[in-house]
């Protein structure tokens, strides 16, 4: 039946308009107001129906405004992180380590960075755009490092196999031995550690749109070393792309269950 719905709103007409410029700024609305995480929320609900370009959004206990883009999938993001705390796990100590892979514009790097403030977060984003608007939003917090990539098992090229899609979220990628505007460094978490001198990952929160076929075929090594792991799988998009993780944490010890649309596996 969800393969179904999922297709009639991909083919549905005015689809982004109707999500990221009524719904969503309503529904979001109303789901705040009881809870207060966005300020001066009627304001901010008629600029995310109306404005254009760039804009700036107040968040309760996060140190700078945000900047996001009205009109695009940035406005249900906004609430998903901010509003219906999404990634609000806890862990059982202070994390000293996180890696953000898939960082979007950078919303949960924010959150992390403002609910850990002693953590150093290495945020990850393949598209262009997307990272520009990384960079401006992480650039007060000096724990956290952007890096213009992709994750991958190793280090390679990869080629964004979608641009021209009509949302801000969603980008995919391959393997690719060319190089152009729609082209991306890889990055694996094996040579993350190495670069940054860490022995393990207190939180890996991986959204990757189908990526986590290639990631988890292989060098899986890390794994051994996280202690609290965050995943969205995307086997709608790329068939068969949570299997490979299934098999690489097969006897693992982690205790795993669901938060929304994400399954989090955390050691005991």
């Amino acid at each position: 039946m969800k393969k179904y719905i999922y297709k009639m709103w991909d083919h549905l007409p005015a689809r982004e308009l109707l999500r990221d410029r009524i719904f969503w700024p309503w529904y979001g609305l109303l789901q705040d107001l009881p809870k207060g995480n966005i300020r001066n929320p009627f304001r901010t609900t008629v600029k995310l129906m109306l404005g254009k370009g760039k804009a700036q959004v107040q968040i309760r206990n996060v140190q700078r405004p945000i900047i996001l883009r009205p009109g695009t999938s940035d406005v249900p993001l906004l609430y998903h992180i901010f509003v219906e705390k999404e990634y609000a796990i806890k862990p059982k100590k202070e994390p000293s380590f996180i890696i953000d892979a898939g960082a979007n514009i950078g919303f949960t790097a924010v959150y992390f960075a403002n609910r850990f403030p002693k953590a150093r977060i290495i945020a990850i984003e393949p598209e262009e755009s997307n990272f520009r608007l990384l960079q401006k939003n992480t650039e007060p917090y000096p724990n956290v490092r952007c890096i213009k990539a992709g994750l991958w098992n190793s280090n390679t090229q990869l080629r964004i196999t979608n641009l021209e899609k009509d949302s801000k979220w969603g980008f995919q990628v391959e393997e690719t031995a060319e190089s152009g505007p729609n082209t991306c460094p890889a990055i694996s978490i094996n040579n993350l550690l190495k670069e940054e001198k860490r022995k393990k990952i207190d939180i890996a929160k991986i959204d990757i749109e189908g990526s986590e076929k290639e990631l988890f075929s292989k060098n899986t090594q890390w794994l051994s070393k996280t202690n609290l792991m965050v995943i969205e799988f995307h086997d709608r998009m790329k068939p068969g792309s949570s299997k490979p993780f299934w098999e690489a944490v097969k006897g693992m010890k982690f205790k795993c269950y669901k938060k929304r649309k994400n399954v989090v596996l955390e050691r005991p």
